[in-house]
């Protein structure tokens, strides 16, 4: 078992690691929306009302429970563990670079514009997860609300893939491995 893991992570090293974006050509009725790269994992910004919402995919006890450490890692990685959807209401975007406002930092701020038909139909399908305020979990140390999202977290299905997943389900053809937080905007 093992020793097919480590063969396909170096068969997707070999594949590039970098996930490149191509925006819809006219999207109708466009709409702006940012994909956050923090280096290890995305966020995606989508627009809400007056302000916007952010939307993070990852492993329930890495984020909502802060079990951060090395074998929780490992684990995460290697074995399906149970994932996890997070939430926040942002008034302003926050700029590219390094910042306060999220706390796991981020590296670069892309700008794409979706249709907002695409945009309102995942924003509502992710909000259907936070429904019950009694299932979620509020974790401070992201500034994020966390409820569980009922497909595993693992190596092959982790932040970067759902959010290929997620910027397919709004238009963007999206190509490369996803495994890794390398996004690169097409022109």
């Amino acid at each position: 078992m093992l020793k097919t893991v480590v063969t396909l992570l170096c068969a997707g090293l070999l594949a590039g690691c970098g996930n490149r974006l191509a925006p819809p050509t006219a999207p109708v009725d466009p709409v702006q929306i940012h994909l956050m790269d923090h280096g290890r994992h995305p966020s995606l910004i989508l627009p809400d009302g007056d302000g916007w919402t952010r939307y993070v995919y990852g492993e329930w006890r890495w984020y909502a429970e802060d079990d951060t450490g090395l074998w929780r890692g490992v684990q995460a990685l290697l074995w399906p563990t149970q994932a996890a959807v997070g939430r926040q209401s942002l008034d302003t975007l926050p700029r590219s670079g390094r910042t306060q406002a999220i706390p796991e930092g981020f590296l670069t701020l892309y700008s794409i514009e979706v249709s907002t038909q695409d945009v309102n139909a995942l924003r509502n399908r992710l909000n259907r997860y936070f429904e019950n305020p009694e299932q979620r979990r509020y974790q401070p140390r992201y500034n994020l609300y966390f409820v569980k999202y009922p497909e595993r977290y693992w190596m092959f299905h982790q932040s970067n893939q759902v959010m290929a997943r997620w910027l397919q389900a709004l238009g963007v053809e999206v190509h490369g491995s996803g495994l890794f937080s390398h996004w690169q905007l097409e022109e």
